[in-house]
């Protein structure tokens, strides 16, 4: 079950449109959708934004598009991925922010499996 989870859940791509907020907000934000359902929270109100360090905003040159904290480009899948950990040839998919639980609970109970 974890397995399907991880190769058919979303693991949390971009929205083309994403831009970062105006510099006196102090927060990230996007035009007009959310980023995703389960990880809205997390690139919306960041601990530190890159503005308050003084750096300019994230942009992927690749996709022609502002990156949230934590984004990063595939190059496999040709997109960004939020929280992204790696590209697994296992699953066939990236692992972010979206199927990273499915994908340690895969792990878990491959190593259960093989263990006993």
């Amino acid at each position: 079950w974890c397995y399907f989870m991880v190769v058919f859940t979303n693991p949390g791509a971009v929205p083309e449109n994403w831009r970062h907020a105006a510099e006196g907000d102090g927060m990230y934000a996007n035009n007009s959708s959310t980023i995703s359902n389960n990880v809205a929270t997390d690139c919306v109100n960041p601990p530190s934004t890159s503005e308050e360090q003084g750096h300019a905003p994230r942009y992927c040159s690749r996709c022609q598009n502002g990156k949230p904290p934590r984004c990063h480009h595939c190059s496999i899948c040709d997109r960004c991925v939020l929280k992204m950990d790696h590209h697994c040839v296992w699953v066939v998919n990236c692992v972010g922010a979206r199927n990273y639980k499915y994908f340690l609970l895969f792990l878990v109970g491959l190593e259960h499996s093989l263990g006993n």
